[in-house]
């Protein structure tokens, strides 16, 4: 079960992460790019995570399709 949170953890952690850079900006507002910066560097984590968990899905896949081809080969 961990292993299927295990690629969206660094997602969670960037967008706690930049929701406090966020808060600490609007008590600040000093410059203009950080809101974009912050706002959109949680969505790099969240592509990386998607093709971790796919490639996760299909190495889980193939180990069952290579235990089954086992288990018919043996006696």
């Amino acid at each position: 079960m961990t292993q299927r949170f295990r690629p969206w953890l660094p997602a969670l952690f960037c967008a706690l992460l930049s929701l406090l850079a966020l808060c600490l900006w609007a008590a600040s507002s000093t410059d203009r790019w950080t809101p974009a910066f912050f706002a959109f560097l949680p969505m790099c984590f969240v592509f990386s995570g998607m093709a971790t968990s796919s490639m996760y899905r299909q190495i889980l896949d193939l180990q069952r399709e290579l235990a089954d081809l086992r288990g018919q080969r043996l006696p």
